[in-house]
C-alpha cells in the first residue's frame, strides 16, 4: 500500500492494491510516513475500508480525522475493541467513524459547558444494559485519556451508537425513534392496565420486551410476519377482549408513526404476549 496523505500521528490515508482508498491506524504511522511511501504492514493495527461510503462522506471523515487528537482516536479504538468482545458478531465497521465524530463534538460541548440531556437515558439503561455498560466504560476511557469529565448522559449516547452498530443498515435517527416507540408502547400498556402490578425484572416481562423489540425492528424495516388463517385470532379476541383491544391500540400507534400496515398475525402475537403479562 502507498500513502496518499497523513491524517494525524496515528492515521494515514492509503491506496490498496486494488486502487481503493483505506485508512490505516498504527502508532506513529502518520508521523513517520509521507505521500508515496510504502506502508510497513507489520505496523498496521487496524484498517478502515472506505469503499462502502459515498465520496462526500469519505471526504467528511478524512477532514474529521485531520482535526482529532491521537488520544481520542486511540480511545475510540479501545471502546470498540472492548465492545466487540461483548457480542457474538462484530459491530459495524462504520461505528468507528460515527463514534469519533460524536465524541469530538461531545468533548467540545463539554469544554464549553454545554450538556445535552439524554431524555431516553433510563430506557437505554433498562432495555440495553450491555450497551449502556459499554457506554460507561467508554466515558471512563475518554475521561482518563483526555483529562475531562463527560457526564453519564454520554454513556447513553455511546450506547445509542453501539445499538446502531449492530446493524449496518440502521442509522442514529432510526435508533432513537425505535427506542422512543418502545417507551411509548410500554407506557401505553401501563395506562391501559393500571390495576396490574407488573414485575418488570421477571423473565416473562423481559421476554415480552424482547418480542416488542423484534416487532418494532420488523416494522421499521417494513417487514412483517406472514399473515395466516385468522381462525386463531377470532378465537383469541373473544377470550382476551381487553388484551386484544390493547394490541389494536398498539397497531394504531404503529400505523400512525410509520408507513406500514400491521397485519393480523402481529396483532395475534401481541395479544398473546400482553395476556401473559397484564
Amino acid at each position: 500500500m502507498k500513502v496518499l496523505k497523513s491524517l494525524n500521528n496515528s492515521l494515514i490515508l492509503c491506496l490498496d492494491s486494488n486502487g481503493a482508498e483505506v485508512i490505516l491506524m498504527g502508532k506513529g504511522l502518520g508521523f513517520q510516513l509521507t505521500k508515496g511511501d510504502r506502508v510497513p504492514l507489520d505496523k498496521v493495527e487496524k484498517t478502515f475500508i472506505l469503499d462502502s461510503l459515498s465520496q462526500s462522506v469519505k471526504n467528511d471523515y478524512i477532514h474529521l480525522f485531520e482535526k482529532v487528537s491521537d488520544e481520542l482516536i486511540l480511545s475510540v479504538k479501545k471502546i470498540i475493541d472492548y465492545a466487540n468482545t461483548q457480542f457474538d458478531s462484530p459491530l459495524s465497521r462504520n461505528l468507528f467513524f460515527t463514534l469519533v465524530d460524536h465524541l469530538k463534538y461531545a468533548i467540545e460541548r463539554n469544554k464549553n459547558g454545554i450538556i445535552f440531556q439524554n431524555k431516553l437515558l433510563v430506557e437505554i439503561q433498562k432495555y440495553y444494559p450491555k450497551e449502556f455498560a459499554i457506554g460507561l466504560y467508554g466515558i471512563d476511557v475518554v475521561n482518563k485519556a483526555l483529562d475531562i469529565e463527560l457526564p453519564e448522559e454520554e454513556a447513553g449516547n455511546i450506547a445509542f451508537h453501539i445499538v446502531n452498530g449492530h446493524d449496518e443498515q440502521t442509522n442514529m435517527e432510526e435508533t432513537i425513534q425505535y427506542i422512543r416507540m418502545l417507551k411509548d408502547i410500554l407506557m401505553l400498556l401501563d395506562y391501559l392496565f393500571p390495576e396490574k402490578e407488573v414485575e418488570k425484572e421477571s423473565m416473562l416481562y423481559l421476554r415480552f420486551v424482547t418480542h416488542l423489540q423484534f416487532f418494532l425492528n420488523r416494522m421499521l424495516k417494513g417487514e412483517e410476519l406472514p399473515n395466516k388463517d385468522d381462525f386463531l385470532l377470532n378465537s383469541v379476541k373473544v377470550r382476551l377482549v381487553k388484551e386484544y383491544e390493547a394490541a389494536k391500540k398498539i397497531k394504531d400507534y404503529i400505523e400512525e408513526e410509520l408507513p406500514v400496515s400491521v397485519n393480523n398475525d402481529e396483532v395475534l402475537y401481541l395479544t398473546l404476549h400482553i395476556s401473559r403479562i397484564y
